[in-house]
């Protein structure tokens, strides 16, 4: 880019009056500035699928100065992307100087691009925006899918979403929890009125929940989550590569216990759903999902729960423990298997403990289960990036769990099913690797969405981590 210059006619007349009169005076310097940008030829692709890449090919710009001159120019910066359905106008503006700016304009269709995943597209009554985790909003819904058995279509806005999670409500790509009007199959599973969109946005691999609930499904683990890796477009607007999945509550498909005889709660340090109380020894936090008998507690029909959890609170915490009757109120075996997929995989949340869920069928003993939130895992420790040097502890999720590790016979099943299980953990390397190949193309769209992510640089550092575990807890369970 040129800046300013020597009137050439001046120079000469200066040069020769220097001669003549010794003066060593210099000539006058004109500055010459941008004043503008042109485009004069556009690209010649301007109608896009959603999602695609801009392409530029065909693009031209001049700059224009202040003695109306001109020249081609490849120094500028485009601003634009084709996430939203619409006609948008992308911004070319001159590094040199970001205020000189020309537009052109293109067409992005309300079709997603093919990533090789479903698509869901949900378009809100009115186009409201989802602001609440309390409040739905009314929505239709559509499913496309290479799988024509998969598609659906949803209309008339008898259907409702809204916002879901804690702390992952609170970023940019936020979580959702569908809600038909009937109950309704997805992807082949069991139909339910309920559904979750797990949004990923602190997990660069996209995989960390996908791999604890295959790993669930591996230990046969009771009522573990499947797993659809979808697309979903919100009212024309790509928001990203999501995890469609059940809801964890009581229900056919779901956890599917006696409703009234049975119970189910999570833990959670939130405490922030009633019926709610904290058992009197380890304080647990404890929010009652099912029966569902109104919000306050002390509504006759609680009490079984109450006083169920209270005796497993009290087992657990006494002086005696592990000789005492503890073993008569909770399934070992299950237990044992809920531990280990979450020290496999390094859960921090256990710990607090957060999304913890247990239940108890009529008749039956105190499981643990299902299987849920990962975000904290797999070294992430809330980054977006897997801290490898985490491999090698033994985290057994805080106090309250690994106090099951007094217990000779605990820690006994706890290695016999280890190795029992070694061959279907090892093995998770190869799933990753087969993820990363299903997510290639949805995972590079997403990253673009939000923010930039090497792929394979993440995949490589996750196998790296999941490697090192795993030998690191071979070693330390069979010692």
């Amino acid at each position: 880019m040129k800046k300013g210059y020597f009137l050439p006619g001046v120079i000469c007349m200066m040069a020769v009056f220097t001669l003549l009169n010794g003066c060593n005076d210099s000539p006058e310097f004109v500055s010459i500035v941008l004043v503008r940008i042109e485009i004069v030829s556009t690209p010649g692709k301007i109608v896009y699928r959603m999602g695609e890449v801009i392409d530029l090919t065909g693009l031209a710009v001049i700059n224009i100065y202040s003695d109306d001159s001109k020249e081609q120019t490849e120094d500028y910066t485009v601003i634009g992307d084709t996430f939203t359905a619409g006609v948008f106008p992308v911004i070319v503006s001159a590094k040199s100087d970001a205020s000189k700016t020309a537009s052109f304009d293109i067409t992005v269709s309300n079709e997603l691009m093919h990533t090789g995943l479903p698509v869901i597209y949900i378009e809100t009554e009115n186009a409201a925006p989802i602001t609440s985790k309390e409040t739905y909003v009314n929505m239709n819904l559509t499913i496309v899918s290479d799988n024509a058995d998969h598609c659906i279509v949803k209309t008339g806005f008898t259907d409702r979403i809204r916002g879901r999670g804690n702390s992952t409500w609170s970023y940019p790509k936020k979580p959702y929890r569908i809600n038909f009007r009937q109950d309704t199959p997805l992807f082949g599973l069991t139909e339910a009125r309920n559904w979750v969109l797990l949004a990923n946005y602190k997990d660069s691999t996209l995989i960390t929940n996908t791999i604890a609930f295959e790993l669930g499904r591996r230990f046969g683990f009771p009522f573990t989550n499947h797993y659809i890796h979808v697309e979903l477009v919100l009212n024309g607007q790509y928001q990203g590569s999501y995890v469609l999945t059940e809801h964890s509550r009581v229900g056919k498909g779901r956890v599917d216990i006696d409703p009234y005889n049975g119970y189910m709660v999570e833990l959670d340090v939130y405490f922030d759903e009633d019926p709610k109380f904290r058992t009197p020894n380890l304080n647990l936090p404890v929010m009652i999902l099912s029966p569902d008998l109104g919000v306050d507690i002390n509504a006759s029909g609680y009490e079984f729960v109450i006083k169920s959890l209270n005796d497993f609170d009290a087992a657990l915490s006494a002086l005696n423990f592990p000789d005492n009757n503890y073993a008569e109120l909770i399934d070992i075996d299950n237990f044992v298997d809920f531990i280990m997929i979450n020290e496999i995989v390094g859960n921090g949340e256990l710990g607090h403990p957060k999304s913890t869920f247990l239940y108890r069928d009529a008749g039956e003993k105190i499981k643990m289960g299902p299987l849920w939130d990962f975000d904290w895992a797999f070294g992430l420790g809330g980054s977006t990036s897997v801290n490898v040097s985490t491999a090698a502890y033994r985290y057994l999720g805080g106090w309250i769990f690994s106090r099951f590790f007094n217990d000779p016979e605990f820690v006994s099943k706890y290695k016999n099913r280890w190795n029992d299980r070694y061959s279907h953990i090892v093995s998770i390397s190869v799933f990753i690797d087969e993820m990363y190949n299903q997510l290639s193309v949805s995972q590079s769209l997403n990253s673009r969405r939000w923010y930039a992510v090497d792929y394979k640089y993440e995949i490589d550092k996750l196998k790296t981590w999941w490697n090192n575990r795993i030998v690191y807890l071979n070693k330390s369970i069979n010692n």
